[in-house]
Parts: structure tokens; C-alpha cells; sequence
């Protein structure tokens, strides 16, 4: 099969080398191949938005891909998405989740290995799930708690490969939790959402906390938001990310990840209170015109472990 392609994985993006129609006038397929759900499955794994718990570790990878000539290689990229792929320098007992996974007829690994010219592949079983502890773990000491990228993509033996400009690679954000990053809780949720009236202040109560765990460190930077309600993280772009209208942000402490990112001090660094919070000056007027807004939360500690937390406003 090299002898048709080879692979660049840059950036999460495949490019291959591989023979053109010029080379070969008798290749007549230009298409590319279609990634989908697994067979008898309704939705890819990971989900966009999908909240691996910090009682996990390890995650499901479950998608196919499919071509009338026949695949030729696909690669699962997983990158930490924190700040729109620049890279911070965190403690050492810390490293993010960083898989190339190479699907192909001689891949080294042999559950990524599907025959010679296969016209689909279908992936969702345990063998290629990947895990971040145990001895199987794909990191060497302990995963960062955050945000993570997911981009499936796949090229045919002639060539023909996914992207992301007209939509047919697979992009999704996930989000690792662990118990030694910052602990975010919001007590007055009613059916799931905190309720809210057009034109009075943001009602959020609840805690922003350094976690108990013996690898827990201070928190060093809190970012709040009041946004449309939408799919967040699902673009690659890192300013496409925030680019949803926001209706008020709030910052404090410096972030690590997200550069130029800081705002007033924190009151202090291990136990804060929304009510605490989102007073006075920082408090939040609800807007009127909207019937469901994002509340997001999204806080660091001092370690580079982050949580994100997406709450539903509702607006009578």
C-alpha cells in the first residue's frame, strides 16, 4: 500500500502523496471516502461534547468509513485543544492525551489493520479503545483534565482523501475530567438548567474549588461566559470557538493556555462562590429576546488541568 501513499499527519490534517489522474488517465474515482456512524450505531463516538467523568479512563472510539475503490489508510488524531493548539509549558507530572492512530492493511498495530483494498471499515470494538491509565495508557504519567480534538479522516488507494473544508472529516471536541483538576458545581439547577427572567441578574449558585486529591493545585484563572446556546468547541478554529455572540464575560487571574487571557485577582485560590463571583460590578443582567443562552465555565489551575462546565439557562 506505500507504494501509493504515504502519510502527513501536520496539524491534525492528512495529506497524502499518491498518484493523479495525470499519472493514471484510467482513474476515473474522484471522490472521497465517507465516514459515518459504525454499523447499527446512531451517532459517532466520541460525541461532540462528550464528558468523559473523572471515574473513567478510557474512551470508546466507534465511526466507518466507507469506499466503492477502496480505503486506503485513516488516521484518529486526538490533540488537547485548550487553547487553539499553541502550547503551554505545565508541570512535569502532567501531559496531554496525543494519539495518531493509523488505520491500514499492514498497520503496526494489528487492531488498526483492515484487508488490502477493503471497501469498509468498521470500528467499534474494545480493542481500539484508548485509554489514559492503566497499562495500556496512552500517556506516561497522569492526562491533563480539559478539552480534547477528535478528527477522523481518511484518504482512498487512489488518493481521494476527507477534509475539513467541505465537512467530511470527523471534527468533535471532548472533554476529560479527573479528580485532581478544579471542581465546579452549580446547586440551584431546576431540571437541569438555572432559571432566569429577561432584565433581572444571573441567579447562579454554587462553587469553584481546588480538588482534594493529593496532584490537586490552585486554581489560577476563571472564565465565565453568557452565551448563545450552541455546539461550543465543534469548529477547529480556536477564534471560532468564542465567536458565538456572547452576551457577557467575566475574567479573573491570568490563564495559562489562552494567551493575553487575564482579568481582575482572584479573591482567592482554592474556594470560591458563584454568588461571590457574579456581584456587584461582575454581576450579569439576563438580556431579553432569548429563550435558552450557555452559561460556560471554564476554569485552571495552576498545574494546566482545565474544567469546563456548560450549563442551560433558561429565560421566562
Amino acid at each position: 500500500m506505500r507504494k501509493y501513499l504515504g502519510l502527513l499527519a501536520m496539524g491534525g490534517v492528512l495529506a497524502f502523496s499518491a498518484c493523479t489522474d495525470d499519472d493514471n488517465p484510467a482513474i476515473a474515482d474522484r471522490e472521497a471516502p465517507v465516514i459515518a456512524f459504525a454499523e447499527g450505531r446512531d451517532g459517532f463516538r466520541p460525541a461532540n461534547n462528550e464528558v468523559r467523568l473523572a471515574t473513567t479512563d478510557h474512551m470508546h472510539i466507534r465511526f466507518s468509513v466507507t469506499d466503492e475503490s477502496g480505503i486506503g489508510q485513516v488516521l484518529v488524531d486526538i490533540h488537547n485543544s485548550f487553547d487553539g493548539h499553541t502550547h503551554a509549558r505545565m508541570s512535569n507530572s502532567f501531559e496531554p492525551l496525543n494519539v495518531k492512530d493509523i488505520y491500514s492493511a499492514d498497520a503496526a498495530n494489528f487492531a488498526f489493520r483492515f484487508p488490502q483494498g477493503a471497501k469498509r471499515l468498521n470500528v467499534d470494538n474494545t480493542a481500539t479503545d484508548i485509554y489514559w491509565e492503566g497499562p495500556t495508557s496512552r500517556v506516561q504519567g497522569n492526562v491533563l483534565a480539559g478539552p480534547y480534538d477528535i478528527i477522523i479522516s481518511a484518504v482512498d488507494i487512489h488518493g481521494n482523501q476527507t477534509s475539513f473544508a467541505d465537512g467530511s472529516n470527523y471534527l468533535a471536541t471532548f472533554f476529560i475530567e479527573r479528580a485532581y483538576a478544579p471542581q465546579v458545581a452549580v446547586s440551584n439547577l431546576k431540571n437541569g438548567e438555572i432559571d432566569a427572567e429577561a432584565g433581572e441578574l444571573l441567579d447562579v449558585r454554587g462553587s469553584i474549588a481546588k480538588g482534594t486529591h493529593s496532584l490537586s493545585s490552585d486554581i489560577r484563572f476563571v472564565w465565565i461566559r453568557l452565551a448563545e446556546e450552541h455546539e461550543h468547541n465543534h469548529n477547529h478554529s480556536a477564534m471560532a470557538r468564542v465567536a458565538d455572540e456572547v452576551f457577557a464575560e467575566r475574567i479573573w487571574g491570568s490563564s495559562a493556555w489562552r494567551q493575553g487571557m487575564s482579568g481582575a485577582t482572584l479573591p482567592n485560590t482554592t474556594d470560591l462562590r458563584f454568588e461571590d463571583l457574579l456581584t456587584g460590578s461582575n454581576a450579569i443582567t439576563v438580556p431579553a429576546g432569548e429563550d435558552h443562552l450557555d452559561l460556560i465555565v471554564w476554569v485552571e489551575d495552576v498545574a494546566g488541568n482545565v474544567t469546563q462546565k456548560t450549563y442551560t439557562v433558561h429565560i421566562d
